[in-house]
Order: structure tokens, then sequence, then C-alpha cells
């Protein structure tokens, strides 16, 4: 399940994939090696986080295939609390859900039981209610520069998704809010973004319409397998990755974090985050199994950027000369949320579930036909008057995350 340290899917339509450039992408200089790590605070006149790579060292090859892993850190600073930090993390603040350990909230047992809590939380967590940050705008720059192989996330709040990842070169590790299902083995009905945020936030446990079994989110609580899309992908991709980048997580969550094991050997690791995380103990590390080596006298590859990671995103821009398109992108995208935020919700035809969703729409879903016999004669003339206005009521769910708001 999540750490949030995690949770991922996303509401809306992702952009598409990055048109192939006509020349070789650009690439990115990879992780210095190093005797012992390299870490930096987040300090507004401090030196940058990677200094320049030694002669004969890993670093002399650019990077051309990254792959970021991610957590909950990447979205703090959109509002959304991660799992773990003290007094601030979601798991200290569940008093008021009456569980017998804050944990079990996400915990499939539990919520087959008592769904209520779960439900509760996700109306103040639902996706499309926050911006992207500039750690996932830096992961979109990535990407339409050819430079991303991958991003595993770990969270569920589907912002990688409003950033305008392509879901091609997204894995949602612990699954998404974008679909839900039944959870009736025998029933399975698929249900949308759309479908699940009118439910919740009507105060309704979401109902199965052909059976009336529990529905759920797609994400994956604890007790429950991870998506089969993880585990397709992790292995060719960090038999190819270059340069992996780890961000906002803590690393304490399985099988997600033995990820950082399986990049080959001479392939760069940077860890963007407030404090280090992913060290192996020793013996293991001998073996094969460790983690992170950030500080023995035989640390190579690994090096720790330490502060928040929209600070340490900002930096690494810096260093590739992508600040002012970085920043930039963040203004641009965020103006253009703010903007649809502002209009009446439409109909976004074709953006329910490309690959199926819900064949019954709920009353909220439908928009009424021009000749609908219900509507008001009062409607009917301010649609003559209007040609433009939308006809019939005005639609109770939205499809696309960038009409949300929200500061994050």
């Amino acid at each position: 399940m999540a750490d949030r340290d995690g949770t991922g899917g996303g509401p809306g339509d992702a952009a598409a994939s990055p048109p192939t450039p006509a020349t070789d992408p650009p690439t990115v200089p990879a992780a210095p090696a190093a005797p012992a790590a390299r870490q930096q605070a987040a300090e507004p006149d401090a030196e940058s986080p990677v200094s320049d790579p030694e002669p004969g060292s890993s670093a002399d090859a650019d990077s051309k295939n990254i792959v970021c892993m991610v957590g909950a850190g990447i979205s703090t600073s959109a509002g959304i609390p991660d799992f773990r930090s003290p007094g601030t993390g979601l798991y200290s603040n569940l008093q008021s859900y009456n569980l017998p350990y804050p944990e079990a909230i996400f915990e499939i047992r539990f919520f087959k039981k008592h769904p209520e809590p779960f439900f509760a939380l996700a109306r103040e967590l639902y996706p499309g209610q926050f911006k992207p940050t500039v750690c996932h705008y830096f992961m979109r720059l990535l990407q339409d520069k050819g430079l991303l192989l991958r991003c595993y996330t770990q969270n569920i709040d589907t912002l990688e998704r409003v950033a305008g990842l392509d879901p091609e070169l997204l894995v949602e590790a612990h699954g998404t809010f974008f679909t839900s299902h039944c959870l009736r083995p025998s029933c399975r009905q698929r249900y949308s973004l759309a479908w699940m945020r009118e439910r919740i936030f009507s105060s309704l446990v979401p109902k199965c319409e052909k059976c009336q079994g529990l529905v759920k989110p797609d994400i994956v609580f604890f007790g429950e397998s991870l998506p089969a899309r993880f585990f397709a992908l992790l292995e060719s991709d960090f038999e190819k990755v270059d340069l992996l980048i780890i961000m906002g997580t803590s690393l304490q969550v399985q099988p997600f974090a033995s990820l950082i094991s399986r990049v080959p050997t001479n392939t760069p690791r940077l860890l963007i985050n407030k404090e280090k995380t992913g060290q192996g103990d020793p013996l293991m590390s001998l073996m094969g199994f460790g983690g992170m080596d950030f500080d023995s006298d035989k640390a190579y590859r690994d090096v720790a950027w330490l502060g928040d990671c929209d600070s340490g995103c900002l930096a690494l821009a810096e260093l590739l000369g992508w600040k002012e398109e970085l920043e930039e992108l963040v203004r641009r995208e965020h103006a253009a949320i703010d903007a649809k935020a502002g209009e009446p919700p439409q109909k976004q035809q074709g953006h329910e579930d490309k690959d199926g969703g819900n064949p019954k729409k709920s009353p909220g879903d439908k928009e009424k036909a021009p000749g609908d016999p219900k509507k008001s004669p009062r409607d009917k003339a301010k649609a003559e008057k209007d040609p433009k206005m939308p006809q019939g009521d005005k639609e109770k769910t939205q499809n696309d995350p960038e009409k949300s708001q929200g500061g994050q």
C-alpha cells in the first residue's frame, strides 16, 4: 500500500506523448562519483548539491534514460500531508476516526468491515483539489526533453497526471483514484473517477449499481498486491536506467523501496529528500542487497541533497540551465488550472475511462438532450438568448483535474 510517503493515480486526461525530437535529445550530466556522499542543506546561498564529476568517474557518461522514484514528499508543498512526519503526518492526525491504530484506515480487511473512515478521509485528500508542485513539473520537463524513461510513484494524489506526465511513462505503484471497482469477485464492475467523486462528496459509501457490493478506488491497501504493470516494467526499466532520481520518500514500504537496488552497479543515484534514507545494513550491502551509501570510504555513486523537494529540483534545474524554463512551465500550467477552475463545468467528451468505464451513468453524469421535455422554460429562454450557454443542468462531476482549486 501507499506510504504517504505515497499515494497515486490521476484525474483528467494526461498529456499526450511528447513528439520525438528531430535531433538527439539533450542529456543530463549523471551524478558524480565521490569517495563520500555529497550532501547539501537547502539554503538560498548554498553551493549546488551536485558538483562537477571527477575525471574517470561514471559521471563522464551522459544520462538519457532517467528513472524517478517519488513519494509523498513531492506533494507536501501542494498542501497534501505525508504519512510519517511527526505531528503533521497523516498517521499523527487520525484520532477523529476512532481507529484501532492509524494504519488500519488503509488495511483492506478493516476497510471491508468499516469503509466509513476511509471515505471520510478521502473527501479531504480527494484528487482535483490540489495543483502539481515544482517537483512534478521538473519530471514533466524531463519527459518533454525525451530524458524520462519512467516515473515510479507511490502517490495516489494523481498530480503526476495533472502535471502532464504521459500515462505510458508513469507507474502508479500503489494504485490510483483514477478508476474504481466493485470488490465482489463475481462482479468487478468498473467505475470512473467522476462517479466515485460524486458519491464521496455526497457522504455516501459507494455501492455497486450492478450488485450493491462495496466499491473501492483502485489504490493499493495493505494486504493487497501491487498492480501488474509495476512488475511488468521494472525489470526492463531498471536494466536500462542510467540515472536514478529518488525524491520525497522514506523508502520504508516494500517492494517499492527495493527498487533502488535493481539499478546497474555503475548507475548514479541522487536522493532529494529532507533526510537521508534508503541506507542499508553494511553486511547486506556486501551481499549485494544493500541500500544507499552516502558516507563510507567506499561510496562512489550515491548523492544526497537534503532539503525540500521543490528547492532540490530548482537547484538541479539551475545547474542544467533549465531553471527559467521550469519556473515558466509552473507559472503557465498553474495559470491554466486557475483559468479552468473559474469556468463552468462542461462535459469533456471521451474523458471518462478510456478503456471502458462504467456503462451506467449516474444522473449527475448525463447532459440532457436539447429537446429534453424536463428542461424548464427559463432554461430554454436562456439557451435561445445565448447559444453558447451549455444546455441542461450543470455538471455535478468534473473529469478534468485541472478544473480543481486549492493551493498546494
